[in-house]
């Protein structure tokens, strides 16, 4: 049986967003009681699939302690692509591989901006965020394209048991961010690299090949959100993605991911996504005008992430530099993922340390 301490532990785990989701849904079940219909749950996770895509790429870059600004403008300026080349007369597939890969490629130049020039994240994505929104516009002309195809009413509007096919791309795309994450190198590193700056710092060429990646893989992401986006709106809009890049970080955040310890993953930010989802729904079937609406959302989400920190005080303070496990120093810079004992106990740490005052020499590219 669980002992008491147990028990406090594990309910610590629990985001606050599944909290303020089970709150949200008894009270707009109150207000509107078909809200809880299965009908409108399917139309809450249709209108969520593109939000939860983007937010597993933003999950690996708070895990890196930063937030990727552009993804919004991304997601924008890959949609609008995709609607230009089919319009040129591109076959659909090589279309949707080259909306990818161009997403992928902002998302790398992100990480080589962060990575090989030390530049803040939040100047960097600022930075590229203007120019990817820029190059929406200038390739729609300020205009929103269109382009009928059969393949999305199939993908936005088609069920298979009960749930339309952008939603079952949506769970794919969780499914394998999870794997990515827990199951394989470059997920443990992610982690074990943002849960202490210092070492950061010291691991050169593996922490920069690292971010690099986690930055193209959350462009990929941007860009499938993109054309889940398309096929819900049956056009191409360079404003499609406005505002999508701060969703994705506050589901995150609610979902429980912390910019500070390499804590989280995204089946947090599951939560946080249907939150908000929820949230945005129920306020718009209750009848609050759009006017209101954001400051409501604003003041929600604030709340709950006050509620986070009221739980987790004390996860959220920056663990002490203590005593390096000497399986660091056994295998190297980057590679080796070993413990940091502190006064708030055992972390991950990933990087090189030698000598007696803990020099550290850097892996060279």
């Amino acid at each position: 049986m669980m002992s008491d301490k147990g028990l406090k532990k594990w309910i610590r785990r629990i985001p606050s967003a599944c909290y303020m989701l089970i709150f949200l849904l008894v009270l707009f079940t109150a207000l509107v009681p078909e809200f809880l219909s299965p009908q409108n749950m399917a139309i809450i996770m249709r209108q969520a699939a593109p939000l939860l895509v983007l937010a597993c790429g933003q999950t690996l870059i708070v895990l890196l302690q930063g937030t990727d600004l552009s993804l919004g403008s991304i997601v924008s300026m890959a949609g609008v692509l995709w609607i230009l080349l089919l319009n040129l007369g591109m076959p659909m597939v090589l279309s949707i591989l080259c909306v990818l890969a161009v997403s992928c490629l902002g998302g790398v130049l992100n990480g080589f901006l962060v990575a090989k020039g030390r530049l803040p994240v939040f100047i960097v994505t600022l930075g590229t965020q203007n120019i990817f929104k820029s190059a929406a516009l200038l390739l729609c002309g300020s205009q929103t394209l269109y382009y009928r195809h059969t393949i999305f009413r199939t993908i936005a509007r088609t069920s298979f048991l009960g749930l339309t096919w952008s939603v079952w791309i949506s769970i794919f795309i969780f499914i394998l961010t999870w794997l990515l994450l827990h199951m394989t190198g470059f997920g443990k590193k992610i982690k074990a690299l943002g849960g202490n700056p210092e070492a950061l710092s010291l691991s050169g060429g593996s922490v920069s090949r690292t971010t690099i990646m986690a930055f193209g893989y959350a462009g990929l992401m941007a860009g499938a959100a993109a054309l889940l986006v398309c096929c819900r709106i049956e056009s191409g809009n360079p404003n499609a993605g406005n505002g999508m890049e701060f969703n994705s970080i506050a589901a995150v955040l609610l979902g429980g991911t912390s910019m500070r310890e390499g804590r989280g993953g995204v089946e947090g930010t599951v939560f946080g996504v249907l939150m908000m989802q929820v949230l945005k729904t129920g306020l718009t079937q209750v009848g609050i005008s759009s006017i209101y609406q954001q400051a409501i959302i604003g003041s929600v989400v604030l709340a709950a992430i006050i509620m986070d920190v009221l739980f987790k005080g004390a996860s959220i303070r920056k663990l002490p530099l203590g005593r390096i496990s000497s399986s660091v120093l056994k295998n190297g810079p980057a590679e080796a993922v070993g413990s940091v004992t502190g006064k708030n106990g055992p972390a991950e740490v990933s990087g090189s340390v030698t000598g007696k005052n803990g020099s550290a020499g850097r892996e060279e590219d």
